[in-house]
């Protein structure tokens, strides 16, 4: 790896936690109107793709190891602390959980689980963030 990145993990890590924390905060707030627009939506017919193909079930997966497991993994490998470890346990087995039984549209626009994940979210990478800049 070139010197710079090696040298520069820290700003990376808490560049991309910023990152994280403007995509929960949009989606804190707009979180309102999501769900009035999925509410608008009547049947899953109506949509332009699939909810049930792989290839949406892959997007998923990315997205969510994006958002929320690659900061559950490096909070733990930063970190280092069995507290953290745990926690980044069950909010993996929450958000895989929501991954894996809440893709139809009926169980989208019922559920709360991805509302409190980033609500979760968005509190631990603050804290994460904190972490950094004291030990950093």
């Amino acid at each position: 790896m070139p010197e710079f990145v090696l040298n520069n993990e820290e700003m990376f890590i808490i560049v991309y936690c910023f990152v994280l924390l403007w995509i929960n905060i949009s989606y804190l707030r707009e979180h309102k109107q999501i769900k009035e627009g999925l509410g608008e939506i009547q049947t899953e017919d109506e949509l332009d793709v699939n909810p049930n193909s792989f290839s949406i079930f892959v997007l998923i997966f990315t997205f969510n190891f994006f958002r929320r497991w690659l900061i559950y993994i490096l909070a733990v490998l930063v970190t280092e602390y069995l507290v953290v470890a745990i926690m980044a346990g069950i909010l993996f087995i929450i958000s895989l959980y929501d991954c894996l039984f809440n893709y139809k549209l009926e169980k989208v626009k019922s559920s709360k689980i991805g509302l409190y994940l980033a609500l979760v979210d968005t509190v631990l990478i603050a804290i994460f963030v904190c972490y950094l800049f004291i030990q950093f």
